[in-house]
């Protein structure tokens, strides 16, 4: 065995003994194997004590006092020429002990009455390490399905092989007191260890974050934290979730029915609450539906509250406070109207249009309310026969033009429903009471042209879908007689629970009677086209009538292509407002949602206008929408981001957006004088294709409108 001197004098040269002397204590040399040239522990692990150069005999050699006894081996005493002593003692330490406290041997001479010890480094070769430390959590799936999960606080690559672990939830020590530390040797002579800790699930799902607590005598009392927790571990939860706060439409308030919605999409929203306020008070007055589950993987939550006229006329303003376990607290405000804003009153009129037939006989007419020049665009127009509500109207608008707005609502009369006082309601937040125009109308009513009785299945709304997360499906019954003798039964392809709401039968104007069937389907069950079926039965048809309804599938989905566009140059140079626009093109089917926003809250309704969907030209089915958004030049000027949402069903999310500020757009020059744009035509062109594409849209509405003679009176 090769040997290496670590304390003394030993180096193997000549050793010069000055003359004998009577008494001599002993010098003691602790030898330990030498290093490979990496640095790494050799395999021969043996420690040796050699004591020489003492008088007289005998020495009394001991490890470490005398309380490591086991693989000792003390070789007998020999005398050098010189007349000293000399005698040596051999330990081979186990693999478990060499990672105790450190060795040394006591010699004790008696002929001097003195004891000499000689100390051993703790590691070989005089190198320390500190640990690498990795903390192993369970997976995100795991988690969702065992009781217990077990963390792993594991320690690579340090010398010496003792160290200590703690473990801590929340930042205080664990009770009962942390696992084990164990540990082995590898074979460069390094250490690892590990310690294990098993934690309940429901405390990994509550987000307590545990820590692993590391101290090692390389880094001496230094401490290192390492922490794990399902925010931490789990990607999809550590990702912030959408809020979506969309406020009530105006004719809704009017009705008493207005509701402003706080829609919240995320992937692990189980532990997320949803609370209101009220121009800054605590309100307990919204109510919140359960967590659902949607078929892409997130998870939604809905919320709504109610909205009254006078909070809608004040400028109430609302918050929807979302508290979620790994990303805080998350708020959004909504105004309901803009009290500092100048108000103009609607100038309303009625105009009427009679239908002919091919003799030239009037069969029906049209009654058309136009509200204009009011601003701003939030507006509820209905109508009134004989002060009783008619609700099979039409409605359309409101159109931006120089500043103002303006509606209108179609009402179509049948010969068959007779003469009467017809009322065009308009409400508006500029008027404290609503507008009414009369307009009478004198036709005969003939008996032989009533309709019969008819039934009707209308599928649920986009709207329904998207952002109220619920479905309902109508089956309208009208032309009846006599309304006692109907029934209205509901059944599905599922064979499931039925939630059917039934209203009473409403008179109509031409003496029958109207009644709905309403049928709450859950969105997830309409979305994967099962079957509703309604079945009708009535003293004046001779048999039942039963129609069904179900999503269609027929139609491939194509998801839309959506393009944004910035204000163009020369609306710019007017400092004014900055219209920013939106097509979404190539999709199918046809129902799609478009909506705004800027600084990622939603933008009001009231501030974009959409026209479409149209189908595009060509054999093969698809549509295109355009969306125009208006705001302050000045908005614009300071780098606002504005974005433009788009929910379709062929969509892998559901929604897309695309988004432009000031900084994305192309670059332009604004002169005082006039207007300078770099790239020449092609920036102009930007401008008058959505002008030339509205132009259009209207052109195509006037001409279908002119297909029904008109004979306007």
């Amino acid at each position: 065995m090769s040997t290496e001197l670590v304390e003394g004098g030993w180096d193997g040269s000549e050793r010069h003994v000055p003359a004998l002397a009577t008494r001599t204590a002993p010098s003691v040399f602790p030898l330990v194997p030498c290093c490979s040239k990496t640095g790494n522990v050799p395999p021969d692990t043996s420690l040796a004590c050699l004591v020489t150069g003492y008088l007289p005999s005998p020495v009394d050699i001991k490890w470490n006092s005398g309380q490591v006894t086991k693989g000792v081996k003390t070789f007998p005493e020999v005398t050098m020429s010189n007349g000293l002593h000399t005698q040596s003692s051999l330990l081979i330490p186990s693999d478990s002990s060499r990672q105790g406290d450190p060795y040394q041997c006591d010699v004790t001479h008696q002929g001097t009455g003195k004891t000499v010890s000689g100390k051993f480094p703790q590691e070989l070769c005089g190198l320390t390490m500190p640990p690498q430390v990795h903390l192993l959590v369970p997976t995100c799936e795991d988690s969702a399905t065992e009781s217990q999960l077990e963390l792993v606080c594991l320690l690579l690559s340090f010398r010496p092989g003792k160290a200590d672990v703690k473990w801590l939830v929340n930042g205080k020590e664990r009770s009962p007191p942390t696992p084990a530390f164990s540990s082995a040797m590898g074979t460069d002579g390094s250490y690892m260890g590990q310690s294990r800790m098993t934690v309940t699930r429901q405390s990994w799902e509550r987000g307590d974050v545990y820590t692993c607590q590391v101290t090692h005598p390389a880094v001496g009392t230094e401490l290192s934290m390492h922490n794990a927790s399902k925010c931490l571990a789990c990607l999809r939860s550590s990702l912030d979730p959408t809020v979506y706060l969309t406020k009530p439409s105006y004719e809704d308030v009017i009705k008493n029915s207005g509701h402003v919605t706080c829609l919240v999409l995320g992937y692990d929203l189980a532990a997320s609450r949803i609370a209101w306020k009220v121009d800054g008070q605590v309100s307990s007055a919204a109510k919140t539906e359960t967590l659902k589950k949607n078929s892409n993987g997130t998870t939604s939550l809905f919320s709504s509250h109610p909205v009254s006229l006078a909070q809608w006329g004040q400028g109430t303003i609302f918050t929807c406070k979302v508290t979620t376990l790994c990303s805080g607290e998350l708020t959004q405000d909504i105004t309901m109207s803009n009290t500092g804003i100048s108000k103009k009153e609607p100038t309303v009129t009625v105009s009427r249009a009679y239908h002919e037939d091919i003799s030239g006989n009037s069969v029906s007419f049209t009654l058309i309310c136009e509200a204009s020049g009011f601003y701003p665009e939030e507006i509820s127009m209905s109508w009134l026969k004989n002060n009783s509500p008619e609700l099979k109207s039409s409605y359309s608008g409101p159109v931006s033009g120089n500043g103002t707005f303006s509606a209108y609502s179609i009402l179509k009369v049948e010969q068959s429903q007779g003469e009467g006082n017809y009322t065009c309601v308009v409400h508006h937040p500029a008027m404290e009471e609503p507008k009414r125009v009369v307009e009478k109308v004198s036709l005969g009513v003939s008996n032989c042209n009533r309709h019969p009785l008819e039934v009707s299945l209308l599928p649920p709304s986009l709207e329904d879908l998207y952002i109220g997360q619920n479905a309902t499906i109508s089956c309208l019954v009208s032309g009846m007689e006599i309304p006692g003798s109907l029934e209205v039964s509901w059944n599905r392809g599922s064979g499931g629970p039925l939630a059917v709401v039934s209203r009473e039968p409403v008179l109509q104007e031409d003496g029958t009677y109207s009644a709905t069937s309403i049928l709450r389907v859950c969105v997830e069950e309409w979305q994967a086209g099962e079957e509703f079926t309604c079945t009708v039965k009535h003293q004046d048809i001779p048999s039942a009538i039963v129609k069904s309804i179900r999503k269609s599938h027929m139609v491939s989905l194509r998801a839309p292509s959506v393009y944004i566009s910035p204000p163009h140059a020369e609306e710019l140079a007017l400092r004014e407002s900055a219209t920013i626009t939106c097509l979404a093109s190539g999709f199918r089917p046809r129902d799609i949602l478009v909506t705004w926003t800027q600084q990622d809250r939603l933008v009001p309704q009231e501030a974009y206008t959409n026209i479409g969907p149209v189908r595009e030209a060509g054999k093969e089915e698809r549509y295109f929408i355009y969306s125009k958004l208006n705001v302050l030049a000045s908005e614009w000027e300071r780098g606002d981001t504005y974005a433009c949402v788009v929910g379709h069903e062929g969509l892998p999310m559901t929604f897309i957006h695309r988004s432009v500020d000031k900084a994305s757009a192309p670059h332009c020059l604004v002169e005082d004088q006039g207007v300078s744009v770099e790239g020449g035509e092609e920036e102009s062109d930007g401008l008058w294709t959505p002008v030339a594409f509205i132009a259009l849209f209207l052109l195509s509405l006037l001409y279908s409108a002119g297909v029904t003679l008109l004979k306007v009176r």
